[in-house]
């Protein structure tokens, strides 16, 4: 007859949990808890996972923004154009802005294009989360691709726009040289400083809703700000160096200087404007993760 008795030293052996390290033991099976690694914390694996529904959100935005209305998908390039025609009415004509040897209406109308991404990515990506707050209190999913649906779907504006900027550049008879292999890096430079700033701004508007009401104005005076209706040769060379702290004058350049061969922004101020972007990416998705814990409730 078997021994249904255990030995005690036996049964403590087996029953026993200990938690040293993370490891969990109980009798022969080890069980592993240990938290995720910094990128897991920052929710960009979760977002791959999740990239099906990203799409879907991006394709959801973009019909919902132009479809209901009766120039549809034409607002893309109409928007940029209307503003365009407004400044070359004013600076070219009224002020006489020179640009030469580049036509002004071309000038302009990169560097609007420029500013309304930068303007609707910020703002977009910024109120992206107070837009998403029904949606987001009853369905679980990646919370950062939200503000990433709005980079998105401003960064397909922008190609449109480039798509004129291109047939401008046939027209005019203005073509890049060598330096056009820059144009992607301060591109890109520019869409992660404009979503790093609107990640902030979205992560610190949850409690501070004056964020918001001060956000359109400060918008609209971004735009003077940076070389977009006026060349850089305008801007004092004692105010320069003051000018190309911002990473906005510095990539906004780099972009013109890639494309048609203007003056290059100087190199101490591309590097700057490459460590901000670090700094602003890392610190935005930091605080977009601590916000998310409470961020339902609080909308």
């Amino acid at each position: 007859m078997m021994n249904s008795r255990m030995n005690p030293e036996d049964s403590a052996e087996h029953s026993r949990t200990v938690f040293d390290g993370g490891v969990t033991i109980e009798g022969d099976d080890v069980v592993v808890i240990k938290p995720s690694n910094k990128i897991g914390r920052l929710g960009l694996p979760q977002v791959w996972e999740s990239k099906h529904l990203l799409k879907y959100f991006v394709l959801r935005s973009i019909r919902g923004r132009y479809r209901p209305t009766s120039m549809g998908y034409g607002w893309i390039i109409f928007r940029p154009l209307l503003l365009c025609l407004v400044y070359v009415g004013v600076f070219g004509y009224m002020v006489g802005v020179k640009t030469d040897p580049i036509p002004f209406p071309l000038f302009v109308f990169l560097g609007i294009s420029l500013y309304l991404f930068f303007s609707g990515t910020v703002s977009d990506t910024a109120s992206s989360l107070a837009n998403n707050a029904g949606i987001m209190s009853k369905v679980y999913y990646p919370r950062l691709i939200v503000p990433l649906t709005s980079l998105f779907v401003n960064i397909m504006d922008l190609l449109a726009s480039f798509a004129v900027i291109v047939g401008l550049m046939l027209i005019y008879g203005v073509y890049p040289g060598w330096n056009i292999v820059y144009f992607p890096f301060f591109l890109g430079g520019l869409a992660l400083v404009s979503f790093a700033l609107g990640l902030v701004l979205a992560a610190h508007s949850i409690e501070r809703r004056d964020i918001m009401m001060a956000l359109p104005v400060i918008m609209r005076v971004m735009v003077y700000a940076m070389p977009c209706v006026y060349p850089i040769s305008m801007v004092p060379k004692k105010l320069l160096t003051l000018y190309y702290m911002n990473p906005m004058a510095s990539l906004i350049q780099g972009i013109r200087w890639s494309l048609w061969g203007e003056v290059p922004p100087p190199l101490w101020s591309v590097g700057l404007a490459a460590i901000m972007i670090v700094i602003g990416i890392y610190y935005g998705l930091v605080a977009f993760t601590r916000a998310e814990r409470t961020m339902v409730d609080s909308l």
